[in-house]
């Protein structure tokens, strides 16, 4: 893969129009790296997991689940959070999913805005004491 200043987010889904609206609106600022099964995701994290600042991932998906792919990759992504989306979820699941490093769930459909929020929250640079000393400054 080649290198970039901005961070990689892999995005999974099944489904092809959630992919492309995020690919999108987070291209601009983010790497992203597009997957529409898991197999193929957890073929990509094996190589580059060392690369991706940040996984979204549905929850509902042929051949194995979110849950289910995020057991598999779990050695692999200790910290690299991840934003789960779902259209629906129960509380014993999400617990468990929780303890597979899933730091936010959100609701399908999408609110974007609301999705941009929390990735710029998980993986945005800090502000730099340079630029906290310019805005002073100004």
């Amino acid at each position: 893969m080649e290198k970039s200043d901005k961070k990689t987010i892999l995005i999974l889904d099944d489904t092809k129009p959630i992919r492309l609206l995020l690919l999108k609106r987070l291209e601009k600022k983010y790497n992203c790296i597009l997957s529409s099964n898991p197999v193929d995701a957890i073929k990509f994290i094996k190589d580059f997991d060392d690369e991706i600042a940040l996984i979204i991932t549905d929850y509902q998906m042929p051949k194995l689940n979110g849950q289910e792919f995020l057991e598999k990759i779990q050695f692999k992504i200790r910290n690299i959070p991840v934003i789960m989306l779902s259209s629906s979820l129960n509380e014993i699941r999400i617990k468990d999913l929780y303890s597979l490093g899933v730091r936010i769930f959100i609701a399908k459909p999408v609110k974007i805005n609301r999705l941009i929020r929390e990735i710029n929250l998980l993986i945005a640079e800090p502000e730099s004491e340079e630029n906290k000393d310019d805005d002073k400054k100004s």
